[in-house]
């Protein structure tokens, strides 16, 4: 993440707390985690050697067809599907959660999600906060025309 910003912007770890806040979401990258959570994102070997990435519900009973990824790029879009899908705790291997770009996942979320962000009372938005946003993504109010 970029350390410089410029005058008026938001930080990218204020957005990512922002939308974790708003869908409550909880991520664990501590392995004493794995055994209570919603969803895994770990990876795992194959017997020939081979990384496979593993996004489940249920580390017992890991399906091949869906739970079992062949490329680490993936992980972000599962990830993103298993939020949409309601799971809100995740424990996500550390260096899965910084190689497969899943803090660019949750700035998506986060745009996808700006509006009722704003709205949400419970976020303690400042001022300036809410009028950055407002103008970023273009969600000024207009007015409506007068009626004559």
């Amino acid at each position: 993440m970029d350390n410089y910003l410029r005058e008026g912007e938001m930080p990218e770890e204020r957005m990512i707390k922002l939308v974790t806040d708003h869908l409550d979401l909880s991520i664990s990258h501590d392995i004493a985690d794995f055994d209570n959570v919603d969803c895994h994102l770990y990876n795992e070997s194959s017997a020939d050697g081979y990384d496979l990435w593993i996004c489940t519900n249920d580390t017992r009973h890991v399906s091949i067809c869906e739970n079992v990824y062949y490329y680490d790029h993936d992980m972000a879009d599962a990830f993103e599907q298993q939020v949409r899908w309601g799971d809100t705790t995740f424990y996500i291997d550390q260096d899965i959660y910084e190689d497969c770009y899943i803090e660019d996942k949750l700035l998506e979320l986060f745009a996808d999600n700006v509006e009722d962000i704003i709205e949400d009372d419970e976020l303690d938005l400042t001022l300036g906060e809410i009028n950055y946003l407002k103008q970023e993504y273009d969600l000024n109010e207009e007015e409506e025309p007068a009626k004559t």
